[in-house]
């Protein structure tokens, strides 16, 4: 599969996130089965990547694999699920402190 997903993140903008494709891509979804199959290539897009920064953070000795999944899946999880509610801020993710994070 290839795909292109650009995402730009600026605080100071109202609308903080924004995704992008390129024009010629995003021109070509003319139905909605072909706009489900691209928010799904997307997720899987976005998921693949996201496991190259953890693993890259891991390598470099920045912050270990398993606290890095823990807390991307804690922030999927407080502001996107039903199960525990959205804490207000659903654009920053909150690292924990060097102790906690190192497990001292």
């Amino acid at each position: 599969m290839k795909n292109t997903l650009m995402i730009d993140m600026d605080t100071e903008r109202e609308d903080v996130i924004r995704i992008s494709k390129p024009e010629d891509l995003s021109n070509a979804v003319d139905d909605s089965d072909k706009a489900r199959q691209m928010v799904l290539n997307d997720l899987t897009t976005v998921c693949n990547a996201l496991g190259t920064l953890i693993h890259l953070s891991d390598a470099n000795g920045y912050m270990d694999s398993k606290t890095a999944s823990k807390m991307c899946i804690d922030f999927i999880t407080s502001n996107f699920t039903e199960e525990t509610p959205n804490n207000g801020d659903t654009n920053d993710l909150e690292t924990e402190s060097d102790d906690e994070n190192n497990g001292h």
